[in-house]
């Protein structure tokens, strides 16, 4: 690097603004630009220009000689390097400047004449002076202030306000002026392509806090920024500018960990501002959803990328999923796997759950890369109660509505059900909307529960009942006379569904063997439905929260995650655990989380077994799933249901989330369930206590190796 002029960093200091002009093969755009800064109304003496030549020579020093000659009064230097690039040269700039105070003006922009003064006015510690920005495009002859930095910034002349509020405007270098201090304690980052301003100045914000000024229109200072080919408002939005080079500027921004509340607010601002480009170009490209979702993964951004920004107003397919996110419910949980795994966007219609559930962000985190809306009814939560039901298909449909006559109907709706609400709005979007294909999943059967009785919700004819049961006549079958809830749920499903999905063969089979309609009818379920065990998240899922639970090493930890129900409890294991020696027992501990810790570990105590069997609250979910890993053997047991059925409908969703663990299982299974077809490391039936026994010493000889802590 070499410097150049009538006096140099450190000779002087006595100027208060230092003005930096980086130019690249710029010799014939800095007359311009030098007699824009001749022209300050600031005493010329308050000022300097660090001009930067960046790149092979093309004149550039002739031409600030020549200038420094018709522009005497203006204090020039010139610092060169053969390194190309504008943030390489900014850096040089501020590295060579000598002033207080330090501003940025590109070599093909232009500035009014109250520029320099108009910030200068404003400038003091802690405070970053900023003038509004008017485009100016020379190839059509138009200029305008109407940009969107203005709309912050006019909107606030004469005020000061935290970068918080606009972070957007921290995304350009120019019309700012900060401590020359500041300016040097952080740099241009020279590997970016693009958004080195974004990253610079949110690193300067985080160093050193301080709040805009916002110059009055009054004071005439102005910052005229060329519209030029290559700028982002003229620029082709292929996929290096627009996601390669956005992503870049992502991963800078979050490379170090904000020191303080406000830049992190700062930061996913401007987050969310380089996601718009991306945004932009999946609006032109829906197609390249999965690319670019790779390509976060890739990068390992999952966390820092806002993905409702990013898949804003893209989605083509919708779900309704009563039970979501955030709340911690098997089902919303499930329903988030399974948009993981189909990764198309959606729009999403809920129902609050907050009365019933406790919240559990985790479910937003696996789904949130395919959200684009989401809509939470808040009526009341409800199975089979109509009149609660109806209010939230009613609120639902409306929602509906507003957004296919916003976008055109949806090439999808995804509805899930445990929770019966979802496929009565599924199947009302359905009839308004013929050519949207419906996906309808049955977690479990709703007309039959596991003690072998038939469900019962009774409705009334309100028009929504009145709308549905025309559709099913159109389609050649009657609404259930008796009004029951559970059996409309089924049949709207099985005769207007596109697609049919059950988690197991057994649960098909059980639920058709009990349709009553017809047997044509049974045949079209068959032809239109998939089995599908609940899906199970990628490995890097199970070490998302890493859980600080502790675990004795010396001993076989079994871990076993539910509630007890009475027809899935843990009376085998109990019994397994008295029955065994007192050596053995020494060797076992089995980690219980459950509803009711309390009234657990009670009974515990009761029967003796508070030494061996650790009662514990639920989870958050990604801490069940790290938690899952660190068990020896995971405990799984089937429903209890062979007194009343011939065939186990059920499969537990926790099989799909041990499955993924690389823990041993014991699976606890009814004979002829899905569950006792699985591989598993243990397996013993239900009620067979002597079967358990002999897979805890199972447990024990493939764990001799660990060492038995002395009691």
């Amino acid at each position: 690097m070499a410097t150049s002029g009538p006096f140099r960093a450190g000779a002087e200091t006595s100027v208060e603004i230092s003005v930096v002009v980086p130019t690249h093969l710029g010799a014939d755009r800095l007359p311009r630009v030098l007699g824009a800064l001749a022209g300050q109304t600031l005493d010329a003496a308050r000022f300097e220009v660090v001009v930067v030549h960046n790149g092979p020579d093309d004149g550039t020093g002739t031409v600030v000689e020549k200038l420094r000659t018709t522009l005497p009064s203006l204090r020039t230097r010139l610092v060169r390097t053969a390194a190309r690039g504008v943030g390489n040269a900014r850096n040089l700039g501020v590295a060579a400047a000598c002033g207080q105070w330090v501003t940025f003006v590109d070599d093909d922009d232009d500035i009014t004449p109250e520029f320099l003064a108009g910030l200068l006015a404003d400038a003091a510690p802690g405070i970053v002076p900023i003038a509004p920005v008017r485009d100016v495009d020379e190839v059509e002859e138009t200029s305008t202030l109407d940009t969107y930095l203005n709309v912050h910034i006019l909107a606030r002349e004469g005020t000061t306000f935290s970068p918080t509020k606009a972070p957007g405007l921290l995304g350009f270098t120019t019309s700012k002026l900060a401590l020359r201090a500041h300016a040097a304690a952080v740099a241009f980052r020279t590997d970016l392509r693009n958004g080195e301003d974004v990253v610079y100045w949110y690193e300067m914000f985080d160093r050193a806090p301080f709040r805009f000024a916002a110059v009055t229109l009054d004071s005439h200072a102005v910052y005229r920024r060329a519209v030029r080919e290559g700028t982002i408002s003229r620029r082709h939005l292929d996929f290096d500018f627009a996601v390669s080079q956005r992503l870049d500027v992502i991963a800078a921004l979050h490379e170090a960990a904000p020191s303080h509340a406000a830049a992190e607010k700062v930061r996913a601002g401007l987050a969310r501002g380089q996601t718009g480009f991306i945004n932009r170009y999946l609006r032109a490209h829906p197609e390249e959803h999965p690319r670019v979702i790779a390509d976060i993964r890739r990068r390992g951004l999952v966390e820092a990328v806002p993905y409702r920004e990013l898949n804003r107003g893209i989605a083509r397919d919708l779900a309704i999923l009563y039970a979501f996110t955030p709340y911690a419910d098997t089902s919303a949980l499930v329903a988030a796997r399974r948009i993981h795994d189909r990764a198309v966007p959606l729009d999403v219609i809920s129902n609050s759950m907050a009365k019933i559930r406790d919240r559990d962000d985790s479910g937003h985190a696996i789904a949130h890369e395919f959200i684009d809306r989401t809509y939470e009814v808040h009526a009341p939560p409800t199975t089979y109660f109509w009149y609660y039901l109806t209010q939230f298909v009613l609120a639902g449909d409306k929602r509906v509505r507003e957004w296919v006559d916003e976008k055109g109907p949806y090439d999808s709706v995804y509805s899930r059900a445990m929770w019966p609400a979802s496929h009565v709005l599924a199947a009302l979007v359905k009839l308004e909307n013929p050519q949207t294909r419906w996906i309808a999943e049955f977690s479990d059967p709703q007309l039959w529960n596991a003690y072998g009785e038939r469900r019962v919700g009774s409705a009334y004819p309100n028009p929504l009942w009145q709308r549905l049961a025309e559709g099913l006549r159109e389609a050649g079958f009657e609404a259930p006379a008796d009004l029951n809830v559970p059996h409309l749920v089924e049949l709207l499903a099985f005769v207007l569904a596109d697609e049919l999905i059950f988690t197991n063969r057994h649960q098909l089979e059980f639920m058709l063997e009990r349709l009553p309609e017809s047997a044509e009818l049974v045949q079209s379920v068959r032809d239109r439905s998939v089995v599908s065990h609940h899906p199970t998240l990628p490995r890097d899922y199970y070490h998302r929260s890493i859980s600080s639970y502790a675990l004795d090493a010396s001993v076989v930890n079994i871990g076993y995650f539910g509630v007890f129900y009475s027809t899935r409890g843990l009376t085998e294991v109990v019994d397994a655990l008295k029955s065994v020696t007192p050596a053995e027992r020494a060797r076992l501990r089995l980690h219980v989380f459950t509803a009711d810790p309390d009234k657990l570990a009670t009974q515990l105590t009761e029967e003796g077994l508070d030494d061996v069997v650790v009662a514990n609250p639920f989870v958050p979910f990604f801490e069940f799933l790290n938690l899952t890993t660190r068990m020896d053997v995971l405990l799984i047991n089937d429903a209890r249901t062979a007194h009343v059925y011939d065939r186990n409908p059920y499969l537990p969703s926790k099989w799909s989330d041990y499955s993924g663990s690389g823990s041993d299982v014991w699976a606890i299974v009814e004979d002829g369930s899905t569950l006792s077809g699985l591989e598993t490391a243990y397996r013993s039936s239900l009620g067979d206590v002597a079967g358990a026994v002999e897979a805890l010493r199972a447990m024990i000889r493939d764990h001799e190796d660990t060492e038995v802590t002395p009691r």
